[in-house]
């Protein structure tokens, strides 16, 4: 089988640490699958329009010219250059590229004339209201807390916190402000908050900055379904994020991640002292229940399971 990946959610050498999470599914993809070849064509929105566009036109030859099976788009404004292939198209939808991208409109318009769509969350699914529901997974193994490695805050130092921020604060769909807001809060309390941010980080660097802090807060405006939240439960680090994408679900199944309906700042203190209370041994938190289902090879299977469907007509 011959696929071709479209997308502009790649790590580029312009944009090293951007979106890891479609070239780790591909990369995993690979690992499993010896009879696959997957090739990845980068449509990278920020470069110049026409070259942009250029790339685009170019795609419907390419995938002419190399025999390729499938076209997998990874988000939805990658669709438009599937317009005018022959070929069967899937096409995984994010998160803002359904929600509150410039281009949903062009997503919902686009996606009933693929041959199948993924949605990385239930929620993205009853958005659009269809989709197989298949969250982009992530490296269980990288990410697992070391045994050793105890955590306990009391033992930092004294009335000291490492709060994550689990992203590049420039990036305004994040909602810096109110991360910074929370923080603020935290220290009239009397807590000395270090804030630690997930941004132009090496990926290999990841896991130990997940395994360094005490507690991570997300306060994105929105999300699909958030890699960052599979990588703290694997690294067993406490989170308190507000109600985005399917972090409820996850938070479900865990004892130490809570999600707040409120994006008042007093109150998401309030969620990260109430939880940091009850998880200082971070060595002894459960996350057996969402191991495998966040297991990035198991979300491969899956994929690998549509491919199969598309192609044999099932």
């Amino acid at each position: 089988m011959r696929v071709l990946v479209v997308t502009n959610l790649y790590p580029t050498p312009s944009r090293p640490y951007i979106c890891p999470f479609v070239k780790e599914q591909v990369e995993a993809m690979r690992g499993i699958f010896p009879d696959m070849t997957i090739d990845v064509r980068i449509i990278e929105g920020l470069r110049p329009r026409w070259a942009y566009l250029r790339d685009m036109v170019q795609l419907p030859v390419i995938g002419k010219k190399s025999g390729y099976d499938l076209v997998h788009a990874h988000f939805g404004l990658t669709l438009v250059s599937t317009l005018f292939l022959s070929l069967p198209v899937v096409v995984t939808f994010h998160g803002s590229d359904l929600l509150v991208n410039p281009t949903k409109h062009l997503s919902r318009l686009l996606a009933p004339r693929t041959s199948k769509v993924i949605v990385v969350a239930e929620r993205l699914r009853q958005s659009l209201g269809y989709g197989e529901v298949i969250p982009c997974g992530i490296d269980v193994e990288k990410f697992a807390l070391p045994s050793h490695n105890v955590n306990l805050s009391s033992l930092r130092e004294p009335g000291k916190l490492r709060i994550l921020f689990p992203a590049d604060p420039e990036r305004k769909i994040k909602n810096y402000g109110l991360f910074v807001a929370v923080c603020e809060e935290l220290e009239r309390r009397g807590s000395r908050i270090e804030r630690i941010h997930l941004a132009n980080v090496p990926r290999a660097n990841v896991p130990s900055i997940f395994w360094k802090c005490d507690v991570m807060i997300l306060t994105s405006y929105s999300e699909g379904s958030p890699t960052v939240i599979k990588e703290a439960i694997a690294a067993k680090l406490p989170f308190v994020s507000v109600d985005v994408g399917d972090v409820k679900e996850w938070a479900d199944r865990i004892e130490f991640g809570v999600v707040t309906h409120s994006k008042e700042p007093n109150t998401i203190a309030d969620a990260v002292v109430s939880l940091l209370s009850r998880t200082t041994r971070r060595n002894q938190l459960d996350n057996s229940g969402c191991i495998d289902m966040i297991d990035i090879m198991n979300s491969a299977r899956r994929v690998r399971a549509v491919y199969d469907e598309v192609l044999t007509g099932r």
